[in-house]
């Protein structure tokens, strides 16, 4: 609702990009009044567009915002910008597209163009997952799946000080050495994770980033059953109990904006069966 504001510089901010929710890179847009942050060229997007994908509707698709959806092509929940289509309504988030755009896409961990194939069917490199679809490289046998080709580079933890970046390879060769900082349990020494260099902090992708990596914390969201919009928070160190099953809301809830009321539910007691998570995405 406020004008925006073009930096050339992401000094001081370690914020996400309202639209992808990946971390902000120059240039970008930002307002001065409230903290929305937009990448330049998330800005630019067309309002309107074909996704090539999807090949069974023959409507465009629609730029939409500030609606909770699950992808169809990589099924994360978010709340960032979407295209979706205006012939079924389905969804897809922003970095799908862009990562699904047609011809060859490069990989900051792969020194060879990669190819997006619909019909693979296989194990990943990133994550030793076995499924379906995939961006392959011809040159080698290098297989990446469309979640670990959108991760985020670098990503904050409340258990380092520092940022984190992403790693292909762990160069430890001690197997006492292959374990997550954040849940202490094994890593697959294989499998991509987060590290920071500074204080050698290692973590799985999947504890780093959460259950709910896209889903914009401290927005709106709007729920039948209370008269009074509700705010997407999660608690980290008081707890208090969902007013529909009484249990204590230690993961992702919303709570009413209206101070005087205090309501606060799981996301999961209250969210559609299609936007709810009853499993760990991560490595």
């Amino acid at each position: 609702m406020h004008n925006l504001m073009l930096s050339a510089s992401v000094g001081g901010y370690e914020n996400s990009c309202d639209g992808c929710m990946l971390p902000i890179s120059d240039p970008f847009y930002y307002c001065s009044q409230c903290d929305f942050f937009l990448h330049k060229a998330c800005a630019e997007l067309l309002r309107m567009k074909r996704v090539w994908h999807h090949t069974y509707c023959k409507q465009p698709h629609i730029l939409i915002s500030d609606k909770v959806f699950q992808c169809e092509m990589c099924f994360h929940k978010s709340n960032a910008f979407a295209y979706e289509c205006s012939e079924c309504q389905s969804r897809t988030c922003l970095r799908c597209v862009i990562a699904l755009t047609p011809g060859a896409r490069t990989c900051l961990k792969h020194e060879h163009p990669l190819r997006f194939y619909r019909e693979y069917k296989g194990k990943y490199n990133a994550c030793s997952c076995f499924s379906w679809r995939a961006f392959c490289c011809k040159d080698c046998n290098f297989v990446l799946h469309l979640g670990c080709f959108s991760l985020p580079i670098t990503a904050q933890h409340k258990c380092d000080e520092h940022f984190l970046s992403l790693t292909h390879h762990d160069d430890n060769n001690y197997s006492e050495s292959h374990y997550c900082d954040i849940c202490e349990k094994s890593r697959d020494s294989n499998s991509w994770f987060y590290h920071c260099a500074i204080c050698d902090t290692s973590a799985h992708v999947g504890c780093v980033l959460g259950k709910y990596p896209f889903l914009k914390l401290k927005s709106i969201y709007e729920e039948k059953d209370h008269p009074h919009p509700l705010t997407i928070v999660k608690k980290e160190y008081y707890y208090p109990d969902c007013d529909k099953c009484d249990k204590p809301c230690e993961d992702l809830a919303l709570e009413c904006s209206k101070s005087e009321c205090k309501y606060i539910v799981h996301w999961n007691c209250v969210a559609p069966s299609s936007l709810q998570l009853f499993w760990d995405w991560s490595m």
